[in-house]
């Protein structure tokens, strides 16, 4: 007997239909109504599913805020060791750390408005302002122990960790200039313009 069941494709699309869905509704309802006073099922009205669909979907509330991050700190795992394939002799972990950065910022690019309400949620919760800490020190890390093993280093070395945090505060200020800025510039041009301030002062150093 033929299977009634959709095709793997349309199912995956169903599936990042819903998601999408939720967060949306989420991140729509944290900016207005802050993130402490919207429950899970205030959110699933919102997007019109159950409370069990999702929870099939993220295991807290607060994991709707940042449902890509393990993807792109991987892209982020991926760039680093690419740059170590071709100039493996490199040393320079500031530059590599800062161009993988600029790969992730076409991928955010897009995100503008869904990034603002997101920074709107984690200002109306004290909770999430101290766990927005948790997770940049989370990308720092991530970059840290790429650039380390690229050269083959320990990942806490120092050379690596600098680079890491140094590139993550260019990185902060970059997002946080490009959502203040109403004129929507684009993300990559601006992460450019800090890098080459990063070299016209380095070079009068």
């Amino acid at each position: 007997m033929p299977s009634t069941d959709p095709a793997p494709g349309l199912r995956e699309r169903r599936r990042d239909a819903t998601r999408r869905a939720l967060e949306d509704a989420a991140l729509r309802l944290f900016a207005r109504d802050g993130f402490d006073a919207t429950t899970v099922e205030t959110i699933c009205a919102a997007a019109e599913v159950s409370p069990r669909t999702f929870f099939r979907y993220y295991a807290t509330k607060d994991e709707v805020l940042n449902p890509e991050r393990r993807a792109r700190q991987a892209r982020l795992r991926d760039v680093v060791a690419a740059a170590s394939l071709e100039d493996p002799d490199d040393p320079d972990d500031l530059d590599v750390a800062l161009a993988a950065l600029a790969a992730l910022a076409a991928d955010l690019g897009t995100d503008r408005e869904r990034l603002l309400l997101q920074r709107q949620a984690v200002i109306t919760s004290p909770a999430l302002r101290g766990r927005t800490y948790d997770v940049l020190q989370s990308w720092q890390q991530t970059l840290a122990v790429a650039l380390a093993a690229r050269r083959g280093a320990p990942p806490d070395d120092l050379a690596a960790l600098s680079a890491a945090a140094a590139a993550i505060g260019v990185w902060q200020a970059v997002v946080a200039r490009w959502l203040d800025d109403r004129a929507d510039p684009d993300l990559g041009d601006l992460l450019a313009e800090a890098v080459a301030g990063l070299g016209r002062a380095g070079s009068r150093a």
